[in-house]
């Protein structure tokens, strides 16, 4: 009689378990480049949030009294705020597709949670994005404010409000000059009887504070215009080159250099005037 082998049975291992959201575990690479893009966006709009807010009121150009500043200063920082919220719900999301895969047993919970907040944020994002185009168009309807920066500059009118001129004075009388006293000093000039430059010579003006609070108008000369001054200026170094308002003389510097296209009017300006004469001298291209 032979004795029996032992037999030995092996049992066959069960399978693990494939969570349902497992084919979800895909985007997971694509979510983390949104993810620091995000960031990204975070800190750029956070540094352009401050250099606009430094921009807009260090000078004295106080959000206050521009519609265009407070629209640029306050987009960064809503864009920097919406970065933020959704990296935050991303970085949820994220978290809930690696418990996911790993199969823990909260992964379901968690990914639903993530998936409210990550949706919550979205349209409190698109709620921003509505409401600063209605801003925008808003402000765009204004042609007082500069869409493009916090400084004001102003759309012409129909017809200009402020006759802004300038002469080549002399110090001397002379044929053909007539008087002028210039208000600042009480000195009297002498100028011809055509300005070398008028309001048709101008694009565009812009008011700005100088370090001392001064008010002073920037002003860019169209083609003819720069053409002109540069031209006459060169042959009137150390002369006064005056600027009449309304046929007053407000400011009347000597001419050193060459005159270019881009300069800056200053002077014992109030801001009423100050507007009127950014108004009058501003064209469309």
């Amino acid at each position: 009689m032979t004795e029996r082998e032992p037999t030995t049975e092996t049992t066959a291992a069960t399978p693990e378990t494939r969570h349902m959201l497992a084919p979800l575990i895909h985007s997971l690479p694509v979510a983390s480049v949104v993810y620091v893009f995000l960031i990204l966006g975070f800190v750029l709009s956070t540094i352009l949030f401050l250099v606009q807010l430094r921009y807009e009121v260090e000078p004295g150009i106080l959000l206050i009294d521009s519609r265009s500043g407070r629209l640029v200063v306050f987009a960064h920082l809503a864009r920097a705020c919406a970065c933020l919220l959704l990296s935050l719900s991303l970085h949820k999301y994220i978290a809930s597709l690696r418990r996911i895969r790993g199969n823990a047993p909260d992964a379901t919970d968690r990914f639903f949670k993530a998936s409210r907040f990550l949706w919550n944020t979205l349209c409190i994002c698109a709620l921003l994005v509505v409401g600063f185009g209605v801003w925008a168009f808003d402000v765009s309807r204004d042609p007082a404010a500069d869409f493009a920066s916090g400084v004001e500059t102003y759309a012409a009118p129909p017809q200009a409000d402020a006759i802004v001129e300038f002469y080549l004075a002399e110090t001397s009388p002379g044929e053909g000059l007539e008087e002028h006293v210039i208000p600042a000093s009480g000195d009297s000039i002498w100028l011809p009887q055509e300005p070398v430059l008028s309001n048709e010579h101008f694009l565009e003006a812009q008011i700005n504070l100088d370090q001392y609070q001064n008010r002073n108008i920037n002003v860019k000369l169209n083609q003819e215009g720069a053409a002109l001054i540069s031209k006459a200026s060169q042959k009137h170094r150390s002369k006064p080159l005056a600027i009449l308002v309304d046929g007053k003389i407000i400011m009347a510097p000597t001419i050193h250099d060459a005159v270019g296209s881009e300069f800056t009017i200053a002077g014992a300006i109030s801001l009423e005037e100050a507007e009127r004469i950014a108004r009058s001298l501003s064209r469309k291209q």
